[in-house]
């Protein structure tokens, strides 16, 4: 059975015993402090094997997940045509808009009077010495593409207008590009 060993243990350790008390005082000495020593190199080599064990089984692990995450890939990239998968909104890019001297120009002398204040096509065209309707086109231009806010709708038939945030990015924008050329 099982437990036959426990009864050779009385015999075992009369043995020992035995063997122990014919000993010289100096020999237990000896082996008692030896004992110790003894006890910690098979502490250290039982530690080292189970480090051993263990980087091999880390080793391992890793090595099949790198070898998964390989073959998980290249099923992918082979059968991902014919997988079905969403397709997100395509977003068509912001179309590209030139402003001309004109359109500067009047984002320059918004800029200049400060945020909160407008001004009209009018005001524009006596500093400019154009058309009002010409200056009214750069400024519906300016509206269209966000640089300047429609704000009042006065009764002479030109509007007022200010300029964004948008349009006071721009115009921070060009003002480093043109002092740094």
């Amino acid at each position: 059975m099982i437990t036959d060993w426990l009864t050779s243990l009385p015999e075992a350790g009369s043995a020992i015993y035995s063997t122990a008390a014919s000993a010289s005082a100096w020999t237990l000495l000896g082996a008692g402090l030896a004992l110790p020593f003894v006890a910690l190199t098979i502490l250290h080599v039982y530690r080292n094997i189970a480090r051993n064990v263990e980087a091999f089984y880390r080793t391992a692990v890793y090595r099949l997940s790198e070898s998964l995450a390989g073959w998980k890939t290249w099923f992918v990239v082979r059968f991902g045509r014919v997988l079905a998968r969403r397709r997100s909104a395509v977003v068509d890019p912001a179309p590209q808009v030139e402003f001309d001297d004109l359109d500067i120009a009047v984002m320059k002398i918004a800029a200049t009077l400060g945020p909160g204040f407008e001004i009209n096509a009018r005001q524009l065209a006596e500093r400019f010495r154009m058309r009002p309707a010409q200056v009214q086109q750069s400024l519906e231009k300016l509206t269209s593409n966000k640089m300047m806010d429609n704000v009042i709708v006065s009764g002479e038939g030109f509007d007022s207008y200010r300029l964004t945030q948008l349009g006071n990015a721009f115009m921070a924008t060009w003002a480093k590009r043109a002092s740094s050329a």
